[in-house]
């Protein structure tokens, strides 16, 4: 942002997913920002492991994303997804995305 702009307010009215936000001036200087309409997300921490709490039993699709997959035609970002049956106790579900091979 400029030195005369120190801070900037913006209201989201509805669900978005993964908004992209950079710095014109630094390159690496980006962020995403995702908002939802329910509480059943995480972030992964530094070894890629997450944890989602108080999910109510039933069977759901739970997707991830990661920013350095995105699709070259379309610019979408490759998202990869599964189905889950959340029952009592722990349930587990991994990802594991694989780099594409260089053409």
């Amino acid at each position: 942002m400029p030195k005369v702009v120190k801070e900037k307010t913006i209201k989201i009215e509805k669900p978005e997913e993964s908004i992209y936000i950079k710095c014109d001036v630094h390159p690496w200087m980006k962020s995403y920002i995702s908002v939802f309409d329910h509480p059943y997300f995480a972030v992964t921490d530094e070894d890629g492991n997450y944890k989602i709490n108080d999910i109510p039993p039933g069977t759901y699709e739970v997707i991830a994303w990661q920013e350095k997959f995105k699709d070259k035609k379309t610019k979408q970002w490759k998202t990869l997804s599964k189905s889950v049956t959340i029952g009592s106790g722990d349930t587990k579900q991994n990802f594991t995305f694989v780099k594409p091979a260089k053409k």
